[in-house]
């Protein structure tokens, strides 16, 4: 008689994510106002002798959204008279109390006003006619010419001095990315123009961010704004940026994993030769995510020990395989495209600072495309310019982890009670200095 085998236990062990911040935590971060509910009529409705009050239990908590209020402010401006001078002369001796500067002169628009319109479009997204009725609700006649106008002037008078400032904060950088997308102007002749997008890297301690308007897309375009930048710069390969004659270009291996990615047929198994260029590209990054965390001389070391063998692989891969298929198919195109750019593509290894990717500069464009999407145009080239300067304080106050309409209205405050406003005056209002860390978070 065989002896029976229990089965076997077989225990599944599994971890759950507990909620990092939960919804009591949510709620004691805004102040309380109790709401109690008693009755009207404390009578019992059998007897109708007198309720007495034996407890009150809390039933829920919610948020009560208070809408945004406008506010009137009158100015008032006290002068002052020395009788002592006025006895011992002929003429009196006035002193008045300083006021500050309006952003714009004989206009409603405070720096508070003027600040949250740029923050809704520029930010929110929020095109001008959307604005001009939500502020009617409000109580508030005014057009989408006049909202043009407070921020055509704002970065005429203010935004633009700060802009050049950080531009040449900029070209001394020894890492940017590059980028651009087009535009459209109503009173421009072509069709389309264009908007530049030029950054300060990951690791960089300056987060800089800025958009540059310009009709057209030609390499002087990025000349006339580099000049002779001797630094690395990540870009695609769009041959504008090889007439830089100083800088070291930096090719972006997200789009030579995109290329084998799209020449990837559907259903495609291992030995397909896209699948095979996709997965060394996946392999780079996977080993770039493991390195995110290393210092970058650490991050150096690990590439030459790693990457390079890597990228010799992959490219002698594509050698390989470039007489098996069509040069005019897509997979021909993805390999053609690493084959002919590779100096430009092992240029990541002369760094641990660089990235592998330009995806930083195609993020930093994609908040421009989602704000075209519903502003459409722009009338004039002025107003398309004073978009993209308003657009680059903006996101460089976001990389320096400030609040952008806290910072704009900052700005509108104090600049206009400057008595010049040139390098030395600006150095103030950075985004990463001490004060406006503390000021406009």
């Amino acid at each position: 008689m065989t002896e029976s085998v229990p089965d076997a236990i077989q225990t599944i062990t599994y971890r759950r994510q507990a909620h990092t911040r939960k919804r009591a935590d949510l709620l004691a971060g805004f102040p309380a106002e109790e709401v109690h509910h008693e009755l009207d009529d404390k009578h019992c409705p059998n007897c109708h002798h007198e309720l007495k009050e034996i407890g009150a239990y809390p039933i829920r908590q919610e948020l009560l959204f208070i809408p945004a209020q406008l506010k009137r402010l009158n100015h008032i401006q006290h002068a002052y008279k020395c009788q002592y001078c006025s006895q011992r002369s002929l003429s009196d001796k006035i002193i008045k109390a300083a006021v500050p500067k309006a952003p714009l002169n004989h206009g409603l628009g405070s720096p508070s006003l003027i600040a949250h319109t740029l923050y809704q479009k520029y930010e929110l997204k929020i095109p001008d006619y959307r604005q001009e009725s939500d502020w009617k609700k409000m109580g508030l006649e005014v057009s989408r010419q006049m909202l043009n106008h407070w921020g055509l002037k704002s970065s005429e008078y203010y935004f633009k001095p700060l802009y050049d400032v950080l531009k040449q904060k900029l070209l001394n950088r020894p890492i940017l990315h590059a980028d651009e997308t087009y535009y459209t102007v109503l009173e421009s002749e072509t069709i389309k123009t264009y908007y530049w997008v030029f950054l300060s890297g990951k690791h960089d301690r300056y987060g800089i961010t800025l958009y540059h308007h310009d009709p057209h897309r030609s390499g002087q375009v990025a000349l006339d704004f580099l000049g002779n930048y001797s630094g690395y710069l990540h870009c695609d390969m769009w041959q504008a940026y090889e007439q830089l004659p100083e800088a070291t270009l930096v090719g972006c291996w997200a789009h030579v994993r995109r290329k084998f990615h799209e020449a990837m047929p559907q259903n495609a198994s291992g030995k397909c030769i896209a699948r095979q260029g996709l997965n060394y590209c996946n392999r780079m990054f996977c080993l770039e995510k493991a390195w995110e965390s290393l210092d970058c001389q650490t991050r150096y070391q690990a590439r030459q020990e790693e990457l390079r063998p890597l990228m010799q692989e992959f490219f002698e891969w594509c050698r390989k395989n470039k007489a098996t298929v069509l040069p005019g198919s897509k997979l021909g195109k993805a390999i053609n495209y690493a084959l002919k750019h590779q100096e430009t593509f092992e240029h990541v290894l002369l760094n641990g600072r660089l990235e592998l990717s330009n995806n930083k500069a195609e993020r930093a464009v994609k908040s421009l495309v989602i704000g075209r999407k519903n502003w459409l145009f722009s009338q004039s080239f002025a107003g398309a310019t004073a978009s993209g300067i308003i657009l680059s304080l903006i996101e460089t106050a976001k990389r320096n982890d400030l609040d952008p309409e806290k910072y704009l209205n900052y700005l509108l405050q104090k600049l206009p009670n400057e008595e010049i406003l040139d390098s030395d005056a600006l150095e103030a209002y950075l985004p990463w200095q001490a004060k406006i860390q503390k000021m406009c978070k």
